[in-house]
């Protein structure tokens, strides 16, 4: 086959066929964010660390979601007299250095990470609705324009909320470099 006979063949199926394939449908991402949610849930039971918890006063606040941790035990003293979490006077100070460095990076990553997934459903959202606005412009019948102006009102409500969403990790993150440059942490370990 020809080069150019070959191209006309590939634009062809692309166009076909990549029309079905470009656009995630919403119920993809959210059952991928169920088992990424289960995952997480799973892992923190693993980890020993406390899940956040949301309170009725969370859901008056206007959309603005504030959490709150249960308070972690201090640490006790083993029956040797010494503290588990401090390193042995003989052990080098670099292991616990190590471990600070270890918690910062985990730390502004996982707030990193949740706003990249939230920029992406951003992204997601906001090419499903451009989608439901043209499907909607070219529908003349006024109980399927009924329909998809409802859709596509509730998708311009998520898109709002995480937005906010979006808006509340970003200041997380600029939180968290405060508070890293309040501690004298080292600029490197935020990266």
């Amino acid at each position: 086959m020809k080069p150019v006979m070959l191209g006309c063949v590939a634009g062809l199926l692309l166009a076909l066929f990549g029309s079905q394939v470009a656009a995630q449908p919403l119920a993809e991402i959210a059952r991928r964010e169920k088992f990424r949610r289960a995952a997480l849930a799973e892992k923190a039971k693993t980890d020993n660390t406390t899940p956040k918890t949301y309170t009725n006063a969370d859901l008056r606040g206007g959309g603005r979601l504030t959490t709150s941790t249960a308070e972690t035990p201090s640490p006790t003293v083993s029956a040797t007299g010494t503290d588990p979490t401090r390193p042995a006077e003989g052990a080098p100070e670099t292991a616990a250095a190590t471990a600070d460095e270890d918690q910062w990076r985990n730390r502004i990553n996982a707030v990193q990470q949740a706003r990249d997934r939230a920029q992406l459903m951003a992204a997601a959202l906001q090419n499903r609705v451009d989608g439901l606005w043209a499907e909607f412009t070219s529908r003349d019948d006024p109980a399927q324009r009924t329909v998809i102006e409802g859709n596509r009102q509730a998708a311009l409500d998520e898109l709002e909320n995480t937005s906010a969403e979006i808006a509340d990790l970003t200041q997380q993150i600029a939180d968290i470099r405060e508070e890293a440059r309040r501690a004298n942490v080292p600029p490197g370990w935020l990266r």
